[in-house]
């Protein structure tokens, strides 16, 4: 018989902020808040995410979509629903590595702030980098289109096969553009530039997360609370070493999510719990209908 059958599945930032905050209950909110509040005072960040520096107010988006992860986990938690794995989606590994207990919830928010050196590099060197979701194609309908179009893998690739529906992109912004269009054209639902500047879960973002990378590995890692899979090779991870290198090797490489959806089909997971506020894992995953479902905290 499985020993895993429920699954926490951790979405990566890119979720506005008020859609988290608007549906999650009083309660909820003030713990919200009270984590917010001691954080953002930490960090030297201000609250009202307009009086930020630009860099700044973007990292402080993505802390918010930790925190509210934070929340919904202990929800859950509270609620004696307890997983017995878990998998986190992009930034969702560093959510992850702090809701499981391998590292501080202080140090994978310091995790995400150091995506300003990032920032930065690339601000310096004048190179357009950016990702988008396509919707209505799958990778193989993506890749095609990439051939099709002449496009080489320095210009733009897949970054993360989401499902059959839902694919996201990455790469030089100019190539991004020109494939989110060309997807449009050839009868995509719909596309979706995000505008970020950044190019993540492509190689291109090597040679300015240097700063990034080294400091995912400075942290100390514990074993977590419960097994991690990792969703580039399906290790069931158990250590904090694992995770260690799970954070390092994020941002680096592309993803394939559909495919660690189904690795955890295949290890018996019926029970997937979307950790994110707004539903948004449950939006860009599919998994067999018959055999296992999706819970959003909502139904909680």
């Amino acid at each position: 018989m499985s020993t895993f059958r429920r699954a926490f599945l951790f979405n990566g930032i890119g979720t506005k902020p008020e859609k988290l905050l608007n549906v999650m209950t009083p309660q909820m909110l003030e713990k919200f808040l009270s984590y917010q509040h001691d954080e953002f005072r930490r960090l030297g960040l201000s609250e009202d995410l307009s009086e930020n520096a630009p860099m700044d107010r973007i990292a402080a988006e993505w802390l918010i979509s930790l925190i509210s992860d934070r929340v919904v986990y202990e929800h859950y938690i509270e609620n004696g629903i307890i997983p017995d794995i878990g998998m986190g989606h992009s930034s969702g590994i560093v959510s992850i590595s702090a809701c499981f207990g391998a590292v501080s919830h202080e140090f994978a928010h310091e995790i995400i702030m150091m995506n300003r050196a990032t920032m930065r590099s690339l601000s310096e060197s004048g190179e357009k980098q950016d990702m988008g979701t396509i919707i209505g194609m799958s990778i193989d309908d993506v890749n095609e289109l990439i051939a099709e179009k002449h496009f080489s893998a320095d210009d733009v690739m897949v970054g993360s096969a989401n499902s059959r529906i839902c694919t996201m992109i990455s790469g030089r912004e100019d190539k991004v553009t020109e494939l989110l269009d060309a997807a449009q054209e050839a009868g995509a639902i719909k596309v979706i530039p995000f505008k970020i500047g950044l190019a993540y879960h492509h190689p291109i973002i090597a040679k300015h997360s240097d700063e990034y990378v080294r400091f995912c590995g400075s942290g100390e890692y514990h074993a977590p609370e419960y097994p991690v899979l990792s969703i580039f090779d399906g290790r069931i991870m158990t250590d904090g070493e694992d995770l260690k290198k799970e954070n390092q090797i994020n941002i680096l490489n592309p993803i394939r999510w559909d495919l660690a959806l189904k690795k955890l089909e295949e290890l018996g997971v019926t029970e997937f719990y979307d950790v994110s506020a707004n539903g948004a894992i449950g939006k860009f995953s599919r998994i067999n209908k018959r055999k296992g479902r999706i819970y959003t905290f909502d139904e909680i």
